[in-house]
């Protein structure tokens, strides 16, 4: 029984961390704490563009946060026209705008 229900919720599940370990390595220098905002590169903007950003800001851990500005991730996100939707989470930030 606990070997169905645990297959079951695998296969509900999104998996999107291959995803985001590559938008946070060709997206740092956009989505980095500590610094002003820039536009993203070619590559970061191809990165997010095969990405689902709602998916990796709801698995922003909090140790990422400490790296990178998740209001910065729903910037970036937008700037690439792949916006995360109003009233999603994203890491410790509600988005409320986009």
């Amino acid at each position: 029984m606990f070997t169905m229900f645990g297959t079951h919720q695998a296969w509900g599940e999104q998996d999107c961390y291959r995803e985001k370990d590559l938008v946070k390595e060709r997206c740092m220098e956009t989505i980095k704490i500590g610094a002003p905002y820039v536009p993203p590169t070619e590559s970061c903007r191809h990165t997010v563009g095969q990405s689902d950003m709602t998916c990796i800001c709801r698995i922003l851990t909090i140790e990422e946060l400490l790296i990178v500005s998740a209001a910065k991730i729903v910037l970036l996100a937008k700037d690439c026209h792949k916006p995360v939707p109003a009233g999603t989470k994203c890491g410790s930030i509600l988005n409320m705008y986009f």
